[in-house]
């Protein structure tokens, strides 16, 4: 089905676009990105409450074959019921992105096997928080990918990490063909210092995060779980293209 979806927080305006959502199995919805680092907790669950250092990630720990997320759009919501309950769902053992809490539910975020994503609320009772170890794996390398973004991690001498990639806006049948999908690439060779990859694109090298001007495209990434979480500037593409976001492996 085609759903135009308000993204609510992203680039501090607001903003509407058409998604095809695919009912396979588990409902998913398409992944929006978003622009800011650091998130304050709001008493809604869109992205700014997810990427951000606070961010821990989660084990789903119920025994019941699927729990569902839960809508905050309508009055009372979260809560259990009908009212509230959203399609999409997740099932034991299923690994989220655990951000602020409300009422007893825990803003989430799942990355799906198909590559798209849900975010909603999830009972609190229902997540076992992973290990402090399992927060920020060092492990870094992979192609991770998520709806318009694909981001290839390698290994580079003296301890460095290579970042190579690759994202799109509007990648619809139609914008294809009339050639107006708006693209953005990000390239830099950085070291995690704190649990924090950062750098800032310079001509022809890698800068520090704090170098550059406004317009350079400066970008971060934390790893929570099996997921990294990236945040960029908005000025490492085209027009409304960003890396931000959370992405999972390729296996």
């Amino acid at each position: 089905m085609i759903a135009h979806l308000h993204e609510r927080e992203r680039w501090g305006r607001p903003v509407l676009r058409t998604a095809i959502l695919h009912r396979v199995g588990r409902l998913v919805v398409p992944l929006f990105a978003c622009a800011m680092w650091s998130s304050a907790a709001s008493a809604t669950c869109v992205w700014t409450d997810l990427i951000h250092s606070q961010t821990r990630a989660a084990a789903i720990n119920r025994t019941t074959p699927r729990v569902h997320f839960v809508q905050d759009t309508g009055p009372g919501c979260p809560a259990a019921g009908a009212a509230c309950q959203s399609r999409a769902y997740v099932t034991t053992g299923d690994i989220v992105l655990a951000g602020n809490t409300r009422n007893g539910y825990t803003c989430t975020g799942f990355q799906g096997p198909r590559g798209s994503g849900t975010i909603g609320w999830l009972p609190s009772a229902g997540l076992n928080m992973l290990p402090a170890a399992a927060q920020i794996p060092a492990d870094w390398a992979g192609h991770w990918y998520a709806p318009e973004q694909d981001i290839v991690i390698k290994a580079a001498p003296g301890g460095m990490l290579s970042v190579k990639g690759d994202a799109t806006w509007g990648m619809s049948a139609w914008r294809a063909e009339h050639g107006s999908v708006h693209v953005g690439t990000l390239n830099g060779i950085s070291r995690p210092v704190g649990g924090v990859l950062s750098f800032t694109e310079g001509e022809g090298r890698t800068l520090p995060y704090t170098g550059g001007d406004e317009f350079s495209c400066k970008v971060r990434m934390i790893r929570r779980g099996p997921y990294l979480l990236v945040r960029d500037n908005d000025n490492c593409g085209g027009a409304n293209v960003s890396f931000s976001g959370f992405y999972a492996r390729k296996p």
